[in-house]
This record gives structure tokens, sequence and C-alpha cells, in this order.
């Protein structure tokens, strides 16, 4: 697959959107450092993210903060800082890395 996204053909996005690049499983009892390009992360429990880097987006995009109150999810991770992510949500993005405080997930690759 192509490493950008407006590169991507319509197959390609399709297969990376139903995640045919692969996935893999997380949980708490792992809190390694996770490093790939994941494209969405789907909640199997209740999770937190780890409050140093525990989840970087790739390109470290920002965001207005005046809009109710939104962050930027950035390289220092601190927009998830003890946020919770609820079970069944699935999340869509682009992230390098992740670590897991609890809880447990799918990433998605693409």
């Amino acid at each position: 697959m192509a490493t950008s996204l407006h590169k991507y053909t319509v197959a390609e996005a399709q297969n990376a959107g139903l995640g045919q690049a692969g996935s893999i499983f997380l949980n708490s009892s792992n809190t390694d450092t996770v490093t790939g390009n994941f494209v969405a992360i789907t909640f199997l429990a209740d999770t937190v993210f780890n409050s140093t880097n525990g989840l970087v987006s790739s390109d470290d995009t920002s965001f207005p903060n005046s809009q109710s109150g939104a962050t930027s999810i950035d390289s220092d991770g601190d927009a998830v800082d003890s946020a919770t992510f609820p079970k069944g949500v699935t999340i869509y993005g682009q992230w390098t890395q992740i670590i897991l405080a609890s809880g447990s997930v799918i990433a998605y690759v693409g």
C-alpha cells in the first residue's frame, strides 16, 4: 500500500478500512511500546493509554483548542492523558505508537 492517504487507490483505501493490512491485539498485561502505522483502534474493554506517549499521532496534527475544549492528539500523548475510551468504540486516524495503561484493544494496520 502507498504511504500517503492521498496516494491510496480506491481498492487500497477499502482494504485498509476493512483491516486487510492486518491487526494486533493489545491488553494491559503487556505495557510495552508497540509501534507501526495504525489506522483504527477498537476498544474491547474500557481503555486508558499510558500518560507518556501512550497514543502518538503520525503527523502531530493540531486542532484549535477553542471549540468545546478540543485538543490535539500530539506526539506527547497529552490529549489522551487519563481519558477512558469506552468498550465498543472505534476511533480512526493515523498513529505510530501505542502504550496501554489499562484495557484491551485491536489496532488495525494501514
